[in-house]
């Protein structure tokens, strides 16, 4: 700030700021004042010079109501917290076990186990510095609950759906599984931010669920352009016990004429990645 950075004074019953010699200037919500101008205040109206911010108010302003005073929840309880954190160490334990080899041994699935509960600490602790930061509290059990909670919705989503889809014989349920993952995840990033600014939830709110419709349409339309398919998973992956299907088995007839439907689409498709490989190789040597 400069030494005469900016007057107050009232002219016919209105306040009126004069900028002096400086060469940050003033800040009002419309515009920026620059050196030597001067602006009308209104009620209501935020200076900002410098770092400091100040308020109009006079003493003939009308004062806005009092608020509610909301009460912050209190932290979990610990119990809860050890509970969801052994469940989300459970399901990594579960998941290395199905996807690498069942019949290793325990302690070769430990690391992973480690690695996994570190990180879950380190995201954490970064939202709660975040809080700390905005408003002045170290909510790490808060931000443990959410993490946790997510992290296990977004395994149970993982497996859930491909098992629904071979339950069910729709495999529509296993091509969106990364989708809604991915929503659930969104939603646990827009909980840590709202537990961090409670006073920007609806504008979050809006912002997150924009952000995720056009994340959306990018990874679907990319998809499209290069499998010319909206989803990437051509056919359902998991292979559940057979006592879980519900759906009735398809007649070999049926798949067989399936299958030999297909080869029509295969050729156009081997046609034209040939012919894209044969203008790129032209391309090339030219």
């Amino acid at each position: 700030m400069a030494a005469h950075h900016a007057t107050l004074d009232e002219t016919s019953g209105a306040l009126v700021v004069q900028v002096g010699e400086t060469v940050n200037g003033a800040m009002l919500p419309s515009r920026r004042l620059t050196s030597n101008e001067r602006a009308y205040l209104n009620a209501g109206d935020v200076l900002q010079v410098g770092a400091t911010r100040l308020r109009i108010r006079r003493p003939a302003d009308a004062i806005a109501p009092e608020r509610q005073f909301t009460h912050d929840q209190p932290p979990p309880p610990f119990l809860l917290l050890a509970a969801l954190v052994s469940v989300f160490a459970l399901l990594n334990f579960a998941e290395r076990w199905i996807t690498v080899d069942p019949g290793g041994r325990v302690i070769d699935y430990l690391p992973t186990v480690l690695v996994s509960l570190l990180g879950l600490a380190i995201w954490c602790g970064f939202w709660a510095l975040g809080s700390r930061l905005f408003r002045h509290r170290f909510d790490y059990g808060r931000h443990l609950r959410i993490a946790s909670s997510y992290f296990i919705a977004t395994s149970i989503v993982a497996v859930a759906l491909p098992l629904l889809a071979y339950s069910l014989g729709w495999a529509f349920f296993s091509r969106i599984s990364g989708i809604v993952a991915g929503a659930v995840l969104w939603a646990m990033v827009f909980a840590h931010m709202s537990l961090m600014l409670p006073s920007r939830r609806r504008f979050l709110a809006i912002g997150m669920s924009v952000l995720f419709v056009a994340a959306t349409g990018l990874y679907l339309t990319r998809n499209y352009q290069t499998n010319h398919r909206l989803f990437s998973e051509l056919y359902v992956s998991a292979l559940a016990p057979p006592v879980l299907r519900v759906a009735s088995p398809v007649p070999t007839g049926r798949f067989i004429d399936d299958a030999r439907n297909l080869k029509a689409t295969l050729d156009a498709r081997v046609k034209d990645d040939d012919t894209a490989a044969s203008v790129g190789t032209m391309m090339s040597s030219g």
